[in-house]
């Protein structure tokens, strides 16, 4: 008989915010990869728990696959945990689910994430929104996603560092305008917690004259206030077709935003590269 694999969220910032159930778990598991071993034991500690604790992270993640799996096969009950937050929302772990056997039972233990946190205390509104995470380390790169984004109208939801937001800042300024309204969330739930939405323009004066500090999440409100409707996807695909994106590409991206079928969007970015 096999054990099971628990995915366990754990607090981004403030101890506290633990599941129960979380507890439970941790307690009576087997054994805990974590993608930091030491942030982890210091969890452990806060509610008395002492377990073995080994590492998995992006270095060493295709490597741990058959260990994790190992541990499994022969009923042990192992937690998988990262850094803060849920495992695999832009941390490690999917490649671990993708790979162990099916018959595995994997157990979801959802609890505290960066990406609800935020969004619970969001002025920018947020029924329909992308989540991106990371953006590219490069420049050119990195505005190239953005003007991907742009095209899809509606707010982003991304991760970024103290090393690279004012250049991020700047990007969207270049991309979505200077009076585009960017929420930033700074050390969720953590003594100096920092949520503020204002202009790009502001955002990017104020961190010039306050170097950044801490872990960021980031939202970006779409260029235009209203959202795009049946009506006026079509100048949207117009700009995609001026951007080079194939007919496929086009089509995928309007599929998000329209009720219309892929063959009646294909239809429309026919007529309108035709007609270009």
């Amino acid at each position: 008989m096999s054990g099971d694999l628990y995915i366990v969220a754990t607090p981004i910032g403030n101890l506290d915010d633990i599941t129960i159930r979380a507890i439970d778990v941790l307690k009576n598991a087997d054994i805990i990869f974590a993608e930091s071993v030491e942030r982890t034991q210091t969890l452990l500690s806060h509610y008395d728990i002492k377990k073995k604790v080994l590492s998995y992270n992006k270095d060493n993640e295709k490597r741990k696959v058959q260990t994790i799996a190992s541990y499994i096969e022969n009923s042990k009950i192992v937690a998988l945990v990262s850094d803060a937050g849920t495992p695999l929302i832009s941390d490690p772990g999917f490649h671990l689910l993708s790979n162990i056997n099916s018959n595995i039972r994997i157990v979801p233990i959802p609890g505290a994430s960066s990406l609800s946190c935020a969004l619970s205390v969001s002025k920018i509104p947020m029924n329909m929104f992308l989540f991106y995470g990371f953006l590219p380390k490069k420049e050119n790169d990195r505005k190239k996603k953005l003007n991907e984004m742009l095209c899809l109208d509606v707010p982003v939801f991304l991760f970024e560092s103290k090393h690279r937001l004012v250049a991020l800042l700047k990007n969207i300024y270049e991309i979505y305008g200077a009076d585009t309204q960017v929420g930033i969330f700074r050390e969720l739930t953590k003594v100096y917690e920092t949520i503020l939405c204002d202009k790009v323009e502001n955002l990017i004066s104020q961190f010039e004259a306050n170097q950044p500090k801490g872990e960021f999440v980031v939202i970006i409100s779409p260029k235009n206030s209203n959202t795009n409707t049946e009506k006026d996807y079509l100048s949207t695909i117009e700009q995609l077709i001026d951007k080079n994106f194939s007919n496929k590409d086009i089509v995928e991206i309007i599929n998000i935003i329209s009720k219309d079928s892929k063959k009646e969007i294909y239809k429309n970015v026919l007529s309108i590269r035709h007609g270009l």
